[in-house]
């Protein structure tokens, strides 16, 4: 494959590759189907306030998602479109998710001895957290023990999903002191998270890897509100004036067809 500089490819360079991701609001969103008027006001009070708005309808582009994973620029932090290399940063997170970008750092690695949350559990995947849920009872447990479950659910999810499914013990920890959750710096998490998945990625690609599939975990879903912003991929259908926050809430519902993404690509709709 002939690979233009800064490691660019045109449309139609790209080999069959399937690019997977996580990234989901199934289990969130059914959970929010049922959430009590006590619990939807708690949560207002949280950085994940929006979580309860979340429907099964946010849903990512797969030729969006394998385009952007070809023309990744590592080195400049950015997607290689139209002859120039656009930029995505903490502001896009910010702008996308109304995450703050400042505050306390959290390392995904740390490990946790104990924790009120994981105890619950044990060892956990999302999958039993959402069981956990549904069956929840706010007359026994209260709802300050399923609002940190919930939160849990949502960031497992939707924001730092694996492959595995897993739960990175350090949220449980997190969860646990609900008065704090706001000192946490959970911007730049996710956006570091996603944009390691994304380097590896293309490293793969770069390596002329044989491999059939590459999986890119993270809330990949911020690589479409980031086209929304970049990519003239409006028209008369598609409006493009924001009117709420953050922008999720504006997309979540939008549909865009491989045939509007390829052509914003082809065409350098750069704006």
């Amino acid at each position: 494959m002939d690979r233009k500089r800064d490691g660019h490819v045109d449309c139609s360079e790209e080999k069959k590759i399937l690019f997977r991701h996580f990234c989901k609001t199934k289990f969130i969103s059914a959970i929010n189907n049922k959430l009590s008027v006590q619990q939807k006001k708690y949560i207002e009070g949280t950085p994940f306030w929006w979580f309860p708005m979340l429907t099964d309808s946010v849903k990512i582009s797969r030729k969006l998602l394998s385009l952007l994973c070809y023309n990744w620029v590592e080195r400049r932090g950015g997607f290689h479109i139209g002859g120039q290399v656009v930029e995505f940063n903490l502001l896009d997170v910010c702008l996308g998710l109304g995450l703050r970008v400042l505050g306390e750092r959290i390392d995904l690695n740390e490990t946790i001895l104990d924790s009120d949350s994981l105890n619950i559990f044990g060892g956990v995947i999302v999958k039993l957290i959402y069981d956990y849920l549904l069956k929840y009872d706010d007359d026994v447990g209260g709802v300050e023990v399923f609002c940190r479950i919930y939160i849990l659910l949502g960031i497992s999810e939707f924001l730092l999903p694996n492959k595995k499914g897993s739960v990175f013990p350090i949220i449980f920890k997190i969860v646990d002191d609900m008065d704090n959750i706001g000192k946490y710096n959970w911007g730049t998490l996710v956006y570091e998270y996603l944009v390691s998945s994304l380097c590896i990625a293309s490293l793969g690609l770069k390596n002329e890897s044989s491999a059939k599939h590459f999986d890119v975990v993270g809330c990949v879903y911020l690589l479409q509100l980031w086209s929304f912003d970049h990519l003239l991929v409006c028209n008369t259908k598609l409006t493009c004036r924001m009117n709420k926050f953050p922008r999720l809430l504006h997309w979540m519902n939008v549909r865009v067809g491989d045939k509007v993404i390829r052509s914003a690509f082809d065409k350098n709709m750069v704006r």
